[in-house]
């Protein structure tokens, strides 16, 4: 996955983005990556930061642009940015240390980068002198009050260390952070997420209406990933969102998953006309149809299931009653108040539903009966790796539930009408839909008492 998708970079829009990124484990080769994927797609960026940078790092820019005192020169920016797409912003570029903006400057220049036509200003907000970890100290991080987006960094590489002198940058401030009096206490995944999230850590200076988005960094290898996971799932827990990432690997995709709350939504609202009895409460190995439904999508890794509800309200949450109490808080009943008008607006009445901080949601009806956990986490899996739609596929034919919606698509499934659901989003589109294969006996669906008949007679 590419930078530029997994932090949800819209080039279009008429607000362009203001990234900061603090923390340490690869700020600079994420910048920079990520500058390089914006012009790629045709798209101008400016970088800078509020602190100091190596001197070698400004070769990483095609071209480096010093203020005059406290002003921008406007003209040879834009000159420039016609050239090369690119520029890197700094006051003095004198050695050992290049000196960058002030923060001013920077809400300067984001005030004036729609007209600069830019997609992005990328923000260094603070230094780690290379290495993996680190607190802010005292006079960090520099972040610019126009900062949207606000990405806190970490080396996987740090996990393990002790929490010292040489591995930690000023190593004070993070034992401090995280109440650690022994020096030699290492580095565990649980004490990352609380950096991270720290007020005086990776939250440190987070303007109140910038988005926030750890970006767990050097995930090159098995074990790396998996302590990044830990991290990650640690970070879902207190609802936030965040990046296994390799952004100096030129070579790989710079993201290897994207980690953060997600929902699993059980569209159990009709009326059943066809089975002639709500079809939700159909028993089968000793629970309905409804509770095995509930059941798989708490097991299918969502963070959260919500269950819609309809016709037969009450005699669904009473069947509910059990799995709800086992699922301590992890599910949620909604009623949709018009479900006789059709399927669309049950997926209404699920996104209404979703957590502010929700990043995708997985849909599937309740009388699939055949359906196993594996193929939903199959599924989430396909997400977890950048696909913003996820369905399944039968002989070369994409099927419409169960599948996986990203948060972009929000507009688009509230736009839905009639009994359809969310077939119609899964055709056509800029990127093709990701699938994974299905036998299609685990896909039927049940409506009739012929069809239930003869379900129970093939098991």
């Amino acid at each position: 996955m590419r930078l530029t998708e997994a932090i949800r970079l819209s080039v279009h829009s008429p607000r362009p983005a203001i990234v900061a990124f603090t923390g340490a484990g690869g700020k600079s080769t994420a910048i920079f990556r990520l500058a390089q994927e914006i012009v790629a797609d045709g798209f101008r960026v400016v970088t800078t930061t509020t602190t100091r940078i190596a001197a070698e790092q400004i070769g990483l820019a095609p071209i480096h642009l010093l203020t005059s005192g406290n002003e921008i020169d406007w003209a040879d920016l834009e000159q420039n940015l016609d050239r090369y797409g690119h520029c890197l912003l700094l006051a003095d570029d004198q050695p050992p240390k290049a000196v960058g903006l002030s923060p001013h400057l920077v809400d300067l220049l984001a005030a004036r980068a729609e007209d600069l036509n830019l997609a992005a200003v990328l923000v260094e907000a603070d230094g780690s002198a290379l290495r993996p970890a680190k607190a802010p100290a005292a006079h960090e991080p520099v972040i610019p009050d126009s900062t949207t987006l606000l990405i806190p960094v970490l080396g996987l590489d740090a996990i393990g260390l002790p929490v010292a002198a040489p591995h930690i940058h000023r190593p004070e401030y993070l034992r401090q952070v995280l109440a650690i009096e022994d020096p030699a206490t290492r580095l565990t995944p649980e004490m990352a997420v609380r950096l991270l999230c720290h007020p005086q850590g990776g939250a440190k200076g987070r303007p109140a209406s910038a988005r926030f988005l750890p970006l767990l960094n050097k995930a090159d290898s098995p074990t790396r990933r998996l302590l990044g996971r830990l991290i990650a799932s640690g970070l879902m827990g207190k609802e936030l969102a965040s990046l296994l990432a390799t952004t100096g690997h030129s070579h790989t995709d710079a993201v290897w998953e994207r980690w953060g709350p997600t929902a699993a939504v059980v569209l159990a609202a009709g009326g059943a006309s066809r089975m002639g009895r709500p079809k939700q409460l159909l028993e089968i190995a000793g629970q309905t149809l409804v509770e095995r439904a509930a059941r798989l999508a708490l097991g299918s890794g969502a963070t959260e299931v919500l269950v819609v509800t309809g016709a037969y309200g009450e005699q669904v949450a009473a069947a509910l009653v059990k799995v709800a109490a086992e699922a301590k808080g992890k599910l949620r009943l909604v009623h949709n108040p018009a479900w006789q008008s059709g399927q669309a607006s049950s997926v209404h009445s699920a996104v209404r539903a979703l957590s502010a901080h929700c990043q995708a949601a997985l849909f599937f009806p309740v009388d699939q009966p055949n359906l196993p956990v594996a193929l939903l986490r199959q599924l989430w899996q396909r997400w977890r790796k950048g696909a913003d739609r996820v369905a399944t596929e039968v002989a070369g034919e994409v099927r419409g539930a169960p599948a996986i919606f990203d948060q972009r698509y929000w507009p688009a499934l509230l736009s839905l009408e009639g009994d359809q659901g969310a077939r119609p989003l899964l055709r056509g589109g800029e990127k093709p839909v990701a699938t994974v294969s299905a036998h299609a006996s685990i896909l039927t669906d049940v409506d009739t008492p012929a069809e239930w008949a003869t379900f129970n007679g093939n098991r």
